[in-house]
């Protein structure tokens, strides 16, 4: 049996959980290719205006799986205790409907840790009904896909490389016969001490976007040539925690939580130089987090940008952007580290706004 997996939205993040799970199984798991030009046309014919960027993508990626038996489609609900995922995973598969080919069926199943892992459990049991397999392999299916998921996890950090985390997955999966019971960490890239003669950027975001090189016009690359980055990924859950706890109440959209938090740690972090939000047009999280961290940033002084994507984004607009964002880093650092991003006057004969 072979099962259709979108390369879009829920599988930067939860992948390597369903590839484990699958492998356990005995089912192979077949990935859409890389977002390109056609993928993103097929995907804007099949759901509407008003839908955000992700799922449009999302919709792109279905119409690219060819030859499998079925398309998998899950409900992620929540990944953890006190969240939710954002309403575009709730919805789905039901609002992506229209995007899958004619003839090929859904595979769906709702995944909400919010009711603890008995009911996780039983829910899956539930669906492996439709697999034609038993409660004790989808038992040991479930541990699988947990080893995966944490070894994944794991592997995040200083160095890592979401490339070559997913590639190792894949072949993991495919190697039916002889893929290891758990996936390998992926390797650390050794950190060697770096010279201030590059600036360091902070690139906070969702992972579908922020890693999605086609959608954001390989912003992650063009940031690397020049400047040292960090992403929320580099950040730990800990800090992560840690950087909440002056909230007045908590966030219950967990990719908001995780932006948010490692967001906040690298507007206290005196060697970051700058911050990028990236986000897209239409989101209704982002527009609430993007603010609270803007607000944080105007707080410390630190350089902050937004940018928003959309179908239409020109490469040109952006490049001229960021080229623009970086110079600006560069002349305050060199020149201008006692004046303001934000236009407050700081030197002792001038009022302060």
């Amino acid at each position: 049996m072979k099962i259709g997996f979108p390369r879009a939205l829920f599988f930067f993040d939860y992948f390597p959980f369903w590839a484990g799970f699958f492998h356990c199984l005995g089912i192979e798991v077949v990935t859409s290719p890389a977002t390109q030009r056609q993928i993103m046309e097929q995907g804007l014919k099949k759901v509407s205006d008003e839908t955000c960027l992700p799922l449009k993508l999302l919709a792109g990626h279905i119409q690219a799986l060819k030859d499998v038996d079925a398309i998998f489609l899950p409900r992620m609900v929540s990944v953890e205790l006190d969240t939710y995922n954002c309403p575009k995973f709730l919805g789905i598969p039901e609002s992506i409907v229209s995007a899958v080919p004619a003839g090929i069926p859904i595979l769906t199943v709702v995944l909400n840790w919010r009711k603890g892992q008995r009911q996780v459990l039983k829910d899956l049991q539930i669906f492996g009904i439709q697999l034609e397999k038993s409660k004790l392999e989808i038992r040991k299916a479930f541990s699988e896909g947990q080893a995966w998921q944490k070894q994944y996890q794991d592997s995040m950090g200083a160095g890592w490389d979401f490339e070559e985390s997913m590639r190792k997955i894949e072949d993991a999966s495919k190697g039916l016969q002889h893929a290891p019971s758990v996936v390998e960490s992926t390797p650390s890239i050794p950190v060697t001490v770096q010279t201030r003669e590059r600036l360091r950027i902070a690139l906070v975001g969702h992972s579908y976007l922020t890693q999605e090189s086609y959608a954001n016009r390989n912003l992650l690359g063009r940031l690397r040539e020049k400047t040292e980055v960090e992403l929320v990924q580099h950040v730990s859950q800990e800090d992560v925690d840690t950087n909440l706890l002056g909230l007045r109440k908590k966030l219950f959209w967990n990719h908001a939580k995780q932006i948010f938090g490692a967001g906040n740690k690298f507007v206290r972090d005196r060697e970051i130089d700058g911050i990028i939000y990236l986000s897209c047009f239409g989101c209704g999280t982002d527009s609430l987090v993007q603010d609270m961290l803007a607000r944080k940033a105007r707080e410390q002084h630190k350089p902050y940008m937004v940018i928003t994507l959309d179908e239409h984004s020109g490469e040109a607009g952006l490049v001229t952007r960021l080229e623009a964002f970086l110079d600006m880093l560069e002349r305050r650092r060199t020149h201008e580290s006692y004046v303001s991003t934000y236009g407050e006057c700081l030197d002792r004969d001038s009022n302060t706004l």
